[in-house]
């Protein structure tokens, strides 16, 4: 139990702080955009396409969906609103857990269902039905939770794709090569124990991204091989609703409660 707890603190941890000030902003590098290759007669290299692929997503409004090895989850970004929304479902046997985290400035809320363990002494508020209200001051690190204006890479995509290496077209509206997996190090796809055991060969990790019509990725496809006690799998993020998401409204009344003691000490843990 105490293995389940100890992963599981590491994997809210993980996804709250692609939220926080580890968060890339937007940059001020105009390479790779749109406009920038619209300033030459020649074709763009494919990778310059690929980076200009982000131009809707580095206005901070998205919604996406994403699998990694043992967990998937939805999120919906609103950067200029300072508002997000996570929910990630962790399969995994030692670490099985819901867990949805609002932010909604200066606000921040948690739900979580931990299963059968919200039978436990003290953990009847972790059923996955009561939204609690997180007071940062109780949190080491309260940056975790904190969504600035100028933060809209919130999957760390930029980083990414900037380590793509060996790009070319594969298809209508497709690109494939490889990237650097240790760069997206703030991407809730990204498993940190899979970084480390794949060494070297995280640095080239085969890639398939896909854009709309109008030039937008839209789905991005990451095929990690296998390494140590980690099976081969595919990492897989769509994004859509490019300026339109909604972030849900802040639950009131009977829908939160101040959260527990016990949920500090799987923050601070």
């Amino acid at each position: 139990m105490k293995l389940a707890w100890g992963r599981a603190a590491a994997l809210i941890v993980a996804a709250s702080v692609m939220f926080g000030a580890g968060a890339c902003g937007s940059s001020s590098d105009d390479s790779g955009t749109p406009g920038a290759a619209a300033t030459s007669s020649k074709a763009p290299e494919p990778k310059d396409v690929l980076l200009g692929s982000l131009s809707e997503y580095d206005k901070g409004v998205y919604a996406v969906d994403f699998t990694a090895l043992d967990s998937s989850g939805q999120a919906v970004i609103d950067g200029p609103k300072k508002q997000a929304y996570i929910k990630m479902i962790s399969t995994d046997p030692d670490a099985k857990f819901t867990m949805e985290v609002l932010l909604i400035e200066p606000d921040a809320y948690v739900k979580m269902d931990m299963g059968e363990l919200a039978k436990l002494p003290g953990m009847q508020a972790l059923n996955g039905k009561t939204w609690m209200h997180v007071d940062r001051s109780k949190i080491k690190d309260a940056k975790s939770l904190v969504l600035g204006a100028n933060e809209t890479d919130m999957l760390d995509l930029k980083a990414l794709l900037q380590s793509a290496q060996s790009v070319q077209q594969a298809g209508d509206r497709k690109y494939g090569g490889t990237l650097d997996l240790a760069k997206g190090e703030n991407s809730p796809m990204t498993d940190e124990d899979v970084v480390k055991a794949l060494g070297d060969k995280a640095a080239s990790v085969p890639f398939t991204a896909t854009l709309d019509a109008e030039g937008h990725l839209t789905e991005l496809l990451i095929d990690v091989p296998a390494a140590g006690d980690k099976k081969a799998h595919q990492l897989k993020l769509t994004v859509n609703q490019y300026g339109t998401a909604t972030v849900p409204a802040k639950p009131t009344g009977k829908a939160v409660i101040e959260a527990p003691a016990d949920t500090y000490d799987i923050f601070n843990g």
